[in-house]
């Protein structure tokens, strides 16, 4: 807005100004206007596209024109501008347009001030600086948006993954935390603790570690492990597989943490390997946990008093297990598993 306030008070013999973006056919499903006037007749802008959209079919990508060019080709663009109620005081208007590939992106719409039907020189070299640092923004704008975009379908992807996953920066602050190990954070966080953070429990014993002077693996896929008892809870166990992430460095360290919960039972189950990967996927993740101590070759009511539900329950979980992984057996789970 501050912009087209300068545009109108400074710069150009403006009557109004806007910048249309988000269009769709010719049509802005967005825009920023700076009006004289707030109210009235002076609010009802008229976004003079339509009045363009023939002249714009005609000439694909132009990068900036005027009403009157368009009324010199176009026999009928004088009363489509009329019936869009145009405000009094201008009957001339130039675009810049600014496309992505052939695209129209964005608009700024400068209606001219009525008696005023010729730029001078330094108003027309000014439109011709403006436009291509205009250009540029909305190119940053644009690769921004899909970074952005990019970053989130991954994210996204990455938070249903069936893998305990934690990715932190040198100071143990979490970057990104997968559903899963969200969850097993959640078991080891006190009362007060937030959600997004690594529980005070797995996050003091980490950082003694680390500054005890622990050398990380920088090869991928290596990882050194840390078993981790809970200080109040001793029936918790953690263990953390730790890697060096990639963009690691000695200015910006970043660290990959698998977690898994320790204990002879869940380690019969590699839930890192490419290989189980998908097939947890399949499951929920309390079936995840179920399966797992199937594989260890726990029975239904070892599994139950173990979780802490009923035995009805697992059996009903153990059913679904075998349906989602097309197995008919205990032994055969073990084996897809193991």
């Amino acid at each position: 807005m501050g912009f087209l306030r300068r545009v109108h008070h400074q710069l150009l013999p403006c009557h109004s100004c806007s910048l249309l973006f988000d269009i769709r056919g010719f049509h802005p499903l967005q825009g920023r206007h700076h009006l004289p006037e707030s109210g009235g007749i002076a609010a009802r802008l008229a976004t003079s596209l339509d009045v363009a959209a023939p002249y714009l079919t005609a000439n694909p990508r132009v990068r900036w024109y005027t009403f009157s060019q368009i009324a010199s080709q176009d026999a009928a663009a004088r009363a489509r501008l009329e019936a869009q109620d145009q405000t009094p005081g201008w009957n001339e208007f130039i675009h810049l347009a600014f496309w992505d590939a052939t695209r129209l992106e964005a608009v700024l719409s400068i209606r001219i001030r009525a008696g005023h039907t010729t730029l001078s020189d330094g108003e027309a070299a000014f439109l011709m600086d403006l436009y291509p640092l205009l250009d540029a923004s909305l190119q940053r704008i644009r690769a921004l948006e899909r970074e952005r975009a990019r970053s989130h379908a991954f994210e996204t992807l990455l938070h249903e993954f069936p893998l305990p996953a934690v990715l932190v920066d040198g100071d143990l602050v979490p970057g990104w935390m997968s559903l899963e190990a969200s969850r097993l954070c959640r078991r080891w966080s006190g009362d007060a603790e937030a959600d997004g953070r690594l529980p005070r429990a797995i996050e003091t014993p980490l950082r003694q570690w680390l500054e005890s002077g622990a050398v990380l693996p920088q090869a991928p896929g290596n990882r050194t492990t840390l078993t981790l008892q809970h200080p109040q809870r001793p029936d918790l166990r953690l263990r953390l597989e730790i890697s060096s992430a990639p963009g690691h460095s000695a200015r910006s360290a970043q660290h990959l943490l698998i977690l898994a919960a320790d204990g002879p039972a869940m380690a019969a189950v590699d839930t890192t390997s490419p290989r189980v990967l998908p097939l947890l996927k399949s499951l929920s993740p309390s079936e995840r946990k179920v399966a797992a101590l199937v594989a260890a070759g726990l029975r239904n009511g070892d599994i139950a008093q173990q979780l802490c539900r009923s035995r009805k329950t697992i059996e009903s979980q153990v059913s679904s297990i075998f349906r989602k992984l097309d197995v008919a057996n205990r032994t055969q789970l073990a084996r897809l598993l193991g």
